[in-house]
């Protein structure tokens, strides 16, 4: 019994990780709070990971030496648009800084849904000592700065201010920006301080940066920046300065100097397609799904990364002829506010296909000036390739095209397939009857004295001699040592061999070899294992042909084909009641399930298409046909909150794994732990299908038919979303949608799912 919970407890926990829609396309990016900071201080980083499910565990930071992770937290939001939920993970790590140097941090990899997940890179500059100002004299001084001097069109430019205090201050300093002329601004950072040296002395210095995108070229001015600081002191021998109790006080006002910067222009000629993006960037063309059907959009993306005017860059034309192109939102992930580090810009599509087949969406032009090179470059990306089914749902009865899933494979509907418990039955037989081949039999205890005798017999053959009378003498001796009654014969040995005596030889031989057949018993057969070896892996192979493998086509294989082909030929509905009447005979194949599924999405009845999904998923894991349409339902809206319910090996797999644990288990005996083992977890893949349906009474799913709203929640319940139904009263039932929102709805507005078998 503990060995079967411990079993359960990990298959229901498998089950619980499993990816609710392994579609979900996952991003991670990270990011520093500022980069650069001195030793002995500490900066943030943050990891965001969208668009994979939950239960994430903190990515393993490794960072470099000089570096050492002080703490790490944790942050999730969810959002749920347009039927489809979101979320994002944000891991936050505090980095202390042990060491100066220029260190980068990441990539950082993200497993999730079977797929590895990175972010980019970034930069920290750390140094030994508080810098020091060589520019900065007296009490205060403002310096202002930027960054590169001499930037093409475009090129972001970092402009940092910086207030120099070597005394305290009585209030907080009133400031003014410089005037940027001439370039696109983005907002400050908020002020950082930090200590440094100014010709010996320490300095309190508060910096802020912001970004600044030139946007012509020529000589263009950034004005004086101005700030007011009052010092506590002043003259303190001037009485007037006490007066009604007012503390000494100082006023400065402080100017930095204007910067010119000479603005280079982009060379000319540019290739069509440039905006004004300026860079150095990467660029990804990918869409949110492979396949889809006629009446439901794919969403295309272009992610531009790197460093550069992200801002500024706009969305490049897309053009199709075999789709009708939407221009959805952009989303921006941007360094913070006057940091240095990468970015990112997506841009997005929706395209609805027009016709039905293999719909190719080009990457629409998008050409960029690399600052760094100097020369321009474009994106060189393949075009997306997706796969476009009928529409999910039609205004009549009848289809327009059969799907291709359906053609390519006609399973028996009634098969109920490997029994993962008799091939894991049968492993273990011939398991056993490998050991009982090896076992030999059991060693005659007279081997030896035979062997004796044997030679004895033969030297008496002899008519005389010293050979004779030696094995005369051994052989009497040996019998006279077993309890015959050959006294005088050796006596007679001995005096003939050793005292010239006259012993009859042939009296001598007659008489040993009449004690040495009485002595020794006759050998008898002794029949090995082997027999029961034979007859263990017989009546395992008998298991094996019983155990339900269909081979070839049976007659309800072409059952089904016939109804297939009526589908193919436009009457839907007669097929539907011919695929419904395998099912109400006891057949619960998935891939019958998935062609009742299809047929109800040409009825537009999502819910009760969402149904035969999950029933199809009871039966067996990974069948292509159930696949196909339950990525249709999905793509309309339905099976949302959908939960797995076995895990993602087929039946046949479970017994394979069965049979050959079995045979394992045979084959390394008498390696006693080793073969202990193998036959656990031989048991376990016999027990894994019994386990797998407590599972599904224990889920007990239902899927909404009409819409209703969850009572105690306040939320809409959709058609086709799929919630676990936690009791019923009267005619209402108690559920929960999601993992955490409960509610009441009305009991007729599920649909049951049931058991499959």
């Amino acid at each position: 019994m503990r060995l079967l919970g411990l079993a359960w407890a990990l298959a229901a926990t498998a089950l619980a990780c499993l990816p609710a829609d392994g579609r979900a396309a996952g991003e991670v990016v990270a990011r520093l709070e500022r980069a650069s900071a001195t030793v002995g201080e500490s900066v943030g980083f943050e990891v965001v990971v969208s668009g994979v499910g939950g239960g994430l565990a903190a990515p393993a930071l490794q960072p470099p030496a000089g570096l050492e992770v002080l703490g790490v937290s944790r942050a999730q939001n969810y959002s749920w648009v347009n039927g489809r939920s979101s979320s994002q993970t944000i891991f936050r790590y505090e980095i202390g800084l042990l060491r100066p140097g220029r260190y980068t941090l990441g990539p950082v990899r993200v497993q999730a849904s079977g797929r590895t997940f990175a972010s980019g890179v970034s930069e920290l500059t750390v140094t030994a000592a508080p810098p020091a100002l060589a520019t900065a004299s007296g009490a205060a001084s403002l310096l202002v700065d930027v960054e590169p001097r001499r930037p093409w069109v475009g090129e972001p430019v970092l402009l940092r201010v910086r207030l120099v205090l070597a005394r305290d201050l009585a209030e907080e300093p009133a400031y003014v920006p410089p005037l940027t002329t001439g370039f696109w601004a983005e907002t400050p950072s908020r002020p950082e301080s930090y200590y440094a040296t100014q010709e010996g002395r320490r300095v309190l210095v508060t910096e802020s940066r912001t970004r600044l995108y030139p946007l012509a070229p020529g000589l263009a001015r950034i004005g004086a920046a101005g700030a007011g600081v009052v010092f506590d002191g002043g003259d303190a021998a001037d009485p007037l300065r006490w007066g009604a109790g007012q503390v000494p006080r100082r006023e400065v006002t402080l100017r930095s100097q204007p910067i010119e910067v000479s603005v280079r222009p982009l060379p000319p000629a540019a290739p069509p397609g440039f905006d004004g993006a300026v860079g150095t960037f990467t660029v990804r063309w990918s869409a949110d799904r492979a396949r889809t059907s006629q009446d439901v959009p794919v969403t295309a993306r272009l992610d531009v990364r790197g460093v550069g005017n992200l801002p500024l860059v706009k969305a490049p034309a897309l053009a199709l002829a075999d789709g009708e192109v939407f221009v959805g939102t952009s989303e921006d992930s941007l360094p913070g506010s006057g940091a240095s580090g990468a970015g990112r810009r997506r841009f997005q599509w929706n395209v609805l296909p027009r016709h039905t087949g293999t719909l190719s969406i080009t990457v629409p032009a998008f050409v960029w000036f690399d600052p760094a090179a100097g020369v321009y470059r474009s994106a060189a990306l393949a075009p997306l390739v997706v796969e476009v089914g009928p529409a999910v749902f039609s205004s009549g009865g009848e289809r327009e095209g059969f799907p291709a899933v359906f053609v390519r494979e006609a399973p028996d509907p009634f098969a109920r397939g490997a029994a993962p418990w008799i091939w894991a039955l049968a492993g273990l037989l011939a398991g056993a009857a490998a050991v009982v081949w090896r076992v030999r039999p059991a060693a005659d205890p007279h081997a030896e004295a035979r062997a004796l005798a044997a030679a004895w017999r033969n030297a008496l053959r002899a008519p005389g001699g010293a050979a004779f009378w030696r094995a005369a003498e051994e052989s009497a001796e040996w019998l006279e040592g077993s309890g015959r009654p050959v006294g005088e014969v050796r006596a007679q040995i001995v005096a003939t061999r050793y005292g010239g005596g006259d012993a009859d030889v042939d009296a001598v031989r007659l008489r040993l070899s009449r004690e040495l057949s009485v002595a020794l018993p006759a050998a008898s057969a002794r029949p090995g294992w082997r027999p029961a070896a034979v007859a263990l892996a017989g009546i395992a192979a008998i298991l094996l042909l019983l155990s339900g493998v269909p081979l070839g086509e049976s007659a309800n294989s072409l059952r089904l084909r016939a109804a297939d082909r009526v589908a193919r030929a436009g009457d839907v509905a007669r097929a539907r009641a011919a695929w419904f009447g395998m099912w109400r005979e006891g057949a619960r194949g998935p891939a019958l399930a998935a062609r009742l599924a299809w047929a109800e999405t040409t009825r537009g009845a999502l819910g009760p298409a969402a149904v035969w999904v999950l029933r199809g998923e009871q039966s067996d894991a990974r069948d292509p046909a159930l696949a196909w349409v339950s990525d249709l339902v999905r793509e309309g809206g339905g099976l949302a909150g959908a939960r797995p319910v076995r895990l993602p090996v087929r039946r046949f797999e479970w017994a394979v794994f069965g049979l050959v644990l079995g045979l394992g288990a045979g084959a390394v005996w008498p390696r006693r732990g080793l073969a202990l083992t193998l036959g656990v977890l031989t048991l376990c893949a016999a027990g894994v299908e019994p386990l797998q349906d407590a599972w599904v009474d224990h889920v007990g799913q239902s899927v909404v038919g009409r819409s209703v709203t969850l009572e105690g929640a306040g939320l809409e319940l959709e058609i086709g979303q799929v919630v676990q139904v936690l009791g019923t009263e009267g005619g209402w039932a108690r559920v929960r949608a999601g993992r955490e929102l409960e509610g009441r709805v009305p009991a007729a507005a599920l649909l049951a799912v049931g058991r499959s078998r």
